[in-house]
């Protein structure tokens, strides 16, 4: 009886778990016909939905913004494993909506176009509820930022208002990686505010990916924000050196951003300035709209109102844009400034308070076109209009800051860089470089420090690095430290033992390979291993720590002499222009919104730099009771022998305006095309029987027999005598680091500047007959003045201006620059002796012969002054 009776309780209790095992079962018995759709289990009644808690990353990101995600598709249970999950889904989707798929036909793969940007999710939780409010803020300072090598690193800072740190926030960072990096030892890390929010490997060679994820509520603050990339690399197969250069990673401002639950930004004082943020070339600009700006009185103020803002803002690459009516709605990363008095605005500014008209106001006003406030700057007149410019300055306006200990890098390149005027010694710990454990083939840690604007230690001197470091045994001797200053191997010091801890072990660094203004220096020790040479398989991903440095490393810098030269265009750069107690009188070609504009982009930059608005006075013309003149203009605008004056030839006049401004550099679809179209011609004209005969008698005329022979004469030209006298020049260029040139005592004057033909800009300066320097920045056009202006004014472009001339390259981001032939010195700091010492030394080591005239007249002085002595004092023997 009871055999009987299990089977009926069994029917029974599935009978009654109908619908949950339905649920925990989806699956049917019955055969599917082919097209046919699945049948269902037994009805059910549909159970309620549940409320769920909002998942931690409500959104994803995709190529042309945020569109909340996708609820995740239930996935059958994976089996069992030894090996632990991911932490994240880094896998491309494609987010294009497909046809479902049909019965019994194969689903073709997602094809994405090369070099687009693809999305990966962010978490496998469920969705919260559709919000397509969102706010997006590009992040990265440049327009790109490539990590290479092993490891590498950038910091900077970014502000927000406290509305954007209160709201809930996720990171979109987009990285395109090269092929032999290997995904699983390598890891890509974003830290804001010393937590990391991205760890992720390493593995998008194919294109550009894009990663989402959420930020912890709490982890964002009103205000500063520091935020840290790192990567580190190790190569696929390759256990050499040389191989570690292959090695990159590049993150691209493009989809690199933060995402905010938020329709509008909310700039509510003058202290969120700096929340305005950048666009995706790290660029902030800041549309000036006033009336009637042809007018003198409006052109002063608008100028010094510029180097306020971006100064206030913080700005790491401040353009100016200049209008006379409202441009339209603010881009992202644009701040609109109106200024003028209170009657002028009543017909740019809606709703203007009616304290301006009793006042002087600077206050943030919502726009009702844009979703960015507008600053407005106004007062009843002119005066009162001053007074509301230096509210907007705050503090930066209390005086011209000389002697600071850093220098305001931080929004884009963190830690602040030290400022050293003399001997000092900085720790690494205090430029950001923590203790690090390494077990790579080279270690690199970077770092800055920047110099006044009168350094002159050009040929004199030596830093000193003081390195605590460690290496074990495994390291070989013939591993080396390597010290760059400036992109150029400044100093070396080789690994002679086995297994070592360096205290305080000094590497000298000449200062002639320093410059004023930032300069940019790594340490790098590159270390040799008899297991890197055996190169077994699985080598590249050991992990067993080779190298450690230590945070109480230092660069010690020597004093240094300290004088200013003109002319000399680091002073522009370095925040030093114009010397002395004289305001530079600022002359532009033309009043009109460009040639403003790219006046007001040069002030702003220049005021970043030092630290406080530039002392300069505006006019229509230069007079001869001018010190320091600067010339903004379009080169078809420049007054008759103004080119002779900045010593630059006047072809430059003809060749600009019959040559039309190279354009920028194509995008890489551009390129391509470009080079596939070239590739065609190249292949037709092989074809050409003229080209072929052409190509036949010219490799008959460059015949080895024919090329041996004119070498043969050539050297055979030179006689012994010759040839002795060029070995013994090399020798002392490579040996003492002398030339004919350095022993000449003809002056050296300078010829006339010709610029590369292709260049887009020229900065260039002269000195005058009176104590001054004239200054001159142009261009083929006032557009073109206005654009590569701006494109001047980024940090890392910025900092390269120096010598006499510089001249902007149209598709690299360099300057071609003349050194300084000429010069006179310029005081600068109060006459001491121990000063006067070290720029008579740093002189005589650049003029080496008068050095030398000069010791063998004070030898034979000496030697005169002593006969007589004796001769008079003495007795004969």
């Amino acid at each position: 009886m009871r055999a009987h009776l299990i089977p009926l309780l069994a029917m029974f209790g599935l009978l009654g778990a109908g619908p949950a095992f339905a649920q925990a079962a989806p699956f049917t018995m019955s055969p599917t016909r082919p097209g046919a759709p699945p049948v269902s289990s037994p009805a059910a009644p549909a159970a309620p939905p549940r409320e769920e808690a909002p998942a931690a990353a409500p959104f994803s990101m995709q190529p042309g913004g945020v569109a909340p995600a996708r609820p995740p598709v239930p996935r059958p249970a994976a089996p069992a494993s030894s090996t632990p999950a991911a932490p994240f889904d880094i896998a491309p989707q494609d987010t294009r909506q497909s046809p479902p798929p049909q019965a019994g036909r194969p689903t073709p793969p997602a094809v994405r176009p090369q070099g687009a940007i693809q999305t990966a999710p962010a978490t496998t939780q469920a969705s919260a509820p559709r919000n397509t409010a969102r706010l997006e803020r590009p992040l990265l300072p440049f327009e790109m930022i490539r990590l290479d090598g092993e490891n590498d690193s950038r910091s900077w800072a970014f502000h927000l208002t406290p509305d954007e740190a209160a709201s809930r926030a996720s990171i979109a960072i987009a990285y395109q990686n090269a092929v032999v990096v290997m995904p699983e030892a390598s890891r890509l890390r974003a830290i804001i505010n010393g937590e990391a929010v991205v760890n992720v490997p390493i593995s998008s060679s194919q294109g550009f990916q894009q990663i989402v994820l959420p930020i912890r509520p709490g982890l964002l603050r009103g205000g500063q924000n520091i935020i840290r990339l790192e990567a580190l690399q190790r190569h696929r197969t390759d256990c050499t050196v040389r191989a570690t250069y292959e090695l990159w990673t590049d993150i691209s401002a493009e989809a690199t951003k933060l995402v905010f639950e938020g329709s509008s930004k909310t700039l509510r004082s003058l202290e969120d300035l700096p929340a305005v943020g950048i666009d995706q070339k790290g660029v902030t600009t800041i549309r000036v709209v006033a009336p009637k700006i042809y007018r003198p009185e409006i052109r002063d103020r608008l100028l010094r109102l510029v180097q306020m803002v971006a100064l206030r803002g913080r700005y790491a690459h401040p353009v100016i844009q200049v209008f006379e009516a409202d441009p339209g709605p603010s881009p992202v990363g644009t701040i609109k400034v109106v200024m003028g008095t209170a009657g002028e605005l009543r017909s740019l500014v809606a709703a203007l308070p009616e304290a301006a008209a009793v006042q002087p106001l600077a206050i943030m006003m919502q726009d009702g076109t844009s979703s960015m406030p507008s600053l407005v700057v106004t007062g009843p007149t002119w005066n009162d209009l001053d007074t509301a410019i230096n509210i907007v300055g705050g503090a930066a306006f209390n005086g011209r800051v000389l002697d600071r200990t850093t220098i305001d890098t931080a929004s884009w390149h963190w830690p602040e860089v030290p400022t050293t005027l003399g001997r000092r010694s900085i720790r690494f710990a205090d430029m950001g470089i923590p203790t690090q454990e390494f077990s790579g083939r080279r270690f690199r840690a970077r770092f800055a420090i920047n110099l006044p604007s009168d350094f002159y230690a050009t040929d004199y001197g030596e830093a000193t690095l003081s390195l605590d470091a460690a290496h074990t045994s495994m390291v070989k001797p013939g591993s080396h430290f390597d010290i760059y200053v400036n992109g150029k191997i400044a100093s070396t010091m080789t690994i002679t033992s086995r297994g070592s801890v360096f205290r305080r072990q000094e590497i000298r660094v000449p200062m002639r390979n320093f410059e004023a203004g930032i300069n940019h220096l790594s340490l790098e020790a590159v270390l040799l291993t008899d297991a890197d040479e055996r190169c077994a398989p699985g080598e590249t991903l050991s992990e067993m720590n080779r190298f450690v440095l230590f945070d109480s490393t230092s660069l010690n810098i020597p004093n240094f002499g300290r004088i200013g030269r003109e002319p000399d265009l680091a002073a522009l750069s370095s925040g030093g222009f114009p010397y002395g107690d004289f305001p530079a009188t600022f002359v532009l070609a033309r009043p009109d919104p460009l040639t403003y504009s790219a006046s007001g982009t040069l002030l702003a930059r220049m005021a970043r730099d030092s630290g406080a608005p530039v002392r300069a006075q505006f006019a229509n013309a230069a007079s001869l009771s001018d010190r320091s003149v600067v010339f903004v203009g379009a080169i078809d605008q420049l007054p008759a022998g103004l080119l002779d004056r900045v010593n630059v030839s006047e072809n430059l006049r003809m060749i600009w305006q019959s040559t039309p401004s190279p354009g920028r550099l194509a995008p890489s679809g551009a390129a391509e095309s470009r080079s596939e179209s070239q590739g065609l011609q190249v292949a037709s004209t092989q074809y050409d029987p003229t080209m072929s005969r052409m190509v036949l008698d010219q490799s008959d005329m460059n015949s080895t027999d024919e090329v041996r022979r004119r070498w043969s004469e050539s050297i055979q030209r030179r006689g012994i005598i010759q040839q002795t006298i060029a070995s013994f020049k090399d020798w002392m260029e490579r040996t003492f680091n002398l030339s004919l040139a350095s022993l000449s005592l003809e002056d050296k004057g300078s010829l006339a500047y010709e610029p590369p033909q292709r260049s887009t800009l020229l900065l260039a300066q002269n000195r005058t007959e009176g104590a001054g320097t004239w200054t001159l920045v142009t261009a083929r056009t006032e557009e073109s003045l206005a654009q590569e202006t701006a494109r001047l004014a980024a940090p890392m472009l910025w900092s390269q201006v120096a010598g006499r001339a510089a001249a902007l390259e149209p598709s690299e981001e360099k300057l071609a620059v003349q050194p300084i032939d000429d010069f006179i010195f310029v005081q600068t700091l109060p006459l001491s002796f121990w000063n006067l010492r070290l720029v008579a030394a740093n002189w005589m080591s650049i003029n080496i012969l008068q050095y030398a005239l000069l010791m063998v007249a004070c030898c034979t002085l000496l030697g005169a002054a002593t006969y007589v002595l004796l001769s008079r004092l003495g007795r004969r023997s």
